[in-house]
């Protein structure tokens, strides 16, 4: 990520929203907000719904489990933490389509 986006844009790992990990091993939201497995496509789809302009890193992986192979670069609406349960929020109801 370029230091150009740093305050107006956030990274985003799978893990953040993963509801088979603990907070210790990466969640970020709460339980109730995650989904199990997320996969990078989906929350790419849900970001661009959003309007939050995803840019997916390929060769990046999430520091706390490196098997983790992609991450995500978002536009900031709120605070980044406002910013995950709102993607949470939204990959919750697509995934309750299913």
């Amino acid at each position: 990520m370029s230091r150009d986006y740093r305050g107006r844009r956030i990274v985003v790992y799978p893990s953040y929203f993963d509801s088979n990990r603990s907070r210790r091993e990466g969640r970020r939201v709460p339980l109730s907000q995650a989904i199990p497995n997320p996969r990078i496509e989906e929350i790419v789809k849900t970001c661009e719904r959003l309007g939050l302009n995803p840019e997916v890193e390929s060769d990046k992986t999430y520091p706390r489990y490196i098997l983790s192979p992609s991450r995500i670069i978002v536009d900031k609406k709120e605070s980044k933490l406002k910013t995950l349960i709102l993607i949470a929020s939204e990959l919750k109801k697509q995934y309750k389509k299913k």
